[in-house]
């Protein structure tokens, strides 16, 4: 059941069951993890989920057998996942369902694509169907093509399901990082410039345009806008930790993110956090500064 990984996955976990009971679900999901177990074990759990919500013993059997009629699961052969695998699939899916009303396929190790069969299923994605679900897997999303990512809702899984802090880990250590490195009247002064900011782009994001010019005499360098970036992350983070109550651990004030739940759902905080990490990104490129802010107010505003 994917409710046994409420403990475990749980932001992920949470997230999907809001999505299944909501009537929410997208038509592409990448999944990503280092542990390949995890990857497979996880998105069966998905499916059952999706299939049988209530939980029907002879179809979970069937699809832990593979003999279900309406889930396709492709593997590499001889290390390669090939054109021939993904055009078969698509034949197959385009006969009417025999069991339930979706009809689901998961792609092991996407990243095992040549180019021949990434184009294949590329248009399959970009031309998706209400019935069609798509689950990719990989433990390595760096060898995925950026074009099949950008069409796929990411989830991101633990590596270990005995370690579950692996990501709030990273982000404490990298907190500590910068924190150690800015005097305590500077930390301070960031945290509200934050604070004033996050509530700008929440309740008008348009209005954010118009403090440009009291944004850039704040954050003047790429150093400066990086940290921006990094603080508004954990604000977003601890937001989430509201959401799925779990205790909040960067932002002191637990009322100044409680005035943001409402307005915000796991799915469109994920997204914000994953704008806002991208933008951070393309701060290591050449592209101007005022450019890149307009394009994070953009993406944000669509959220």
């Amino acid at each position: 059941m994917l409710e046994d990984y409420i403990k475990n996955q749980e932001i992920a976990t949470k997230l999907l069951l809001e999505s299944i009971n909501n009537d929410k679900l997208v038509q592409a999901y990448l999944f990503v993890s280092k542990n390949e177990k995890i990857l497979l074990d996880y998105s069966l759990a998905f499916v059952k989920k999706i299939i049988t919500p209530e939980y029907n013993t002879n179809i979970c059997s069937k699809i832990d057998k593979n003999i279900y009629n309406e889930l396709k699961i492709i593997n590499p052969e001889s290390n390669l996942i090939k054109k021939e695998q993904l055009l078969d699939l698509q034949k197959s899916f385009k006969t009417k369902a025999i069991e339930g009303n979706k009809k689901i396929y998961i792609i092991n190790k996407c990243e095992k694509m040549n180019s021949a069969a990434a184009n294949s299923i590329l248009k399959f994605l970009e031309e998706p169907q209400d019935n069609i679900i798509a689950i990719l897997l990989t433990t390595n999303i760096d060898k995925v093509m950026p074009t099949i990512k950008s069409r796929c809702q990411i989830i991101s899984l633990s590596n270990n399901e005995e370690n579950m802090n692996d990501i709030e880990d990273i982000i404490y250590q990298e907190y500590n990082k910068i924190e150690n490195n800015i005097d305590s009247e500077q930390l301070e002064k960031n945290i509200e410039n934050i604070k004033k900011y996050s509530t700008i782009l929440e309740k008008d994001k348009i209005k954010m345009i118009f403090y440009y010019k009291d944004f850039f005499d704040i954050f003047k360098t790429k150093e400066e806008i990086n940290i921006f970036f990094i603080y508004l992350i954990y604000f977003y983070y601890d937001l989430l930790n509201i959401i799925i109550e779990k205790n909040i651990r960067y932002i002191k004030n637990k009322d100044e993110l409680l005035n943001f739940k409402n307005n915000n759902t796991i799915n469109s905080v994920i997204k914000k956090i994953q704008i806002i990490q991208n933008s951070k990104n393309n701060l290591n490129t050449n592209m101007n500064l005022k450019l890149l802010m307009d394009d994070f107010l953009i993406n944000f505003s669509e959220v």
